[in-house]
């Protein structure tokens, strides 16, 4: 997996870098259903006189997907890792880096769900979850952390970084199920969707 890293520094400038996140091209035919979907991923954040890097991911890769036989849940996992790469001069007693994270399309008072779209048709569009831990089918209702209200603009927020080294290692979760019924040959495609990423510091509550 490739990384991007993302530097954030001085009292008054805020840089910010985006990184392109592809996961392979759904292909939802029988033939050949291979290709790359993309998450795109962006990290901006003013750190007064702190230095940080955040770590976030380059590619995700949902791989194929597969149409279920039944309504039942068919969820497709894949990892990802957001790492505090470094972390200079942050007071960890009263500071911390917020990365929040959301849709590219989410709107608080419409739809913050996080989807993959049709690149021809973008009201084709699949839902996926994210989850700032491991999570596969061994699990019973792990909750994402957009299961609740996104009431910040910046997004959801993922984790609150506090020193060097910390990581989250995360997973984004897809329920095949959606594709249940459809007519494949309607929806077949190529598709992709948008993560933003947001850092900021933020004194800790």
């Amino acid at each position: 997996m490739k990384f991007k890293r993302i530097v954030t520094l001085s009292l008054a400038a805020a840089m910010a870098m985006a990184a392109t996140v592809s996961a392979a091209a759904i292909d939802l035919t029988d033939q050949n259903p291979t290709g790359n979907t993309e998450v795109k991923a962006h990290i901006n954040g003013s750190a007064g006189n702190v230095e940080y890097v955040i770590t976030i991911p380059d590619v995700i890769d949902f791989g194929e997907l597969v149409q279920p036989s039944t309504d039942d849940n068919s969820y497709k996992y894949v990892p990802y890792t957001v790492t505090a790469a470094k972390i200079v001069g942050l007071d960890a007693a009263t500071q911390e880096i917020a990365v929040y994270v959301k849709d590219q399309n989410a709107d608080i008072d419409v739809d913050t769900n996080f989807y993959i779209r049709n690149k021809t048709d973008s009201s084709v569009k699949f839902r996926y979850d994210v989850f700032d831990s491991a999570v596969d089918d061994t699990m019973t209702n792990p909750v994402s952390i957009n299961s609740g209200t996104m009431t910040a603009p910046a997004g959801y927020k993922l984790h609150s970084f506090n020193y060097q080294g910390e990581e989250v290692k995360g997973t984004l979760r897809l329920n095949q199920n959606q594709l249940y019924g459809r007519n494949i040959a309607s929806i077949v495609g190529e598709y992709s969707g948008y993560m933003v990423f947001y850092s900021m510091i933020e004194a800790k509550p």
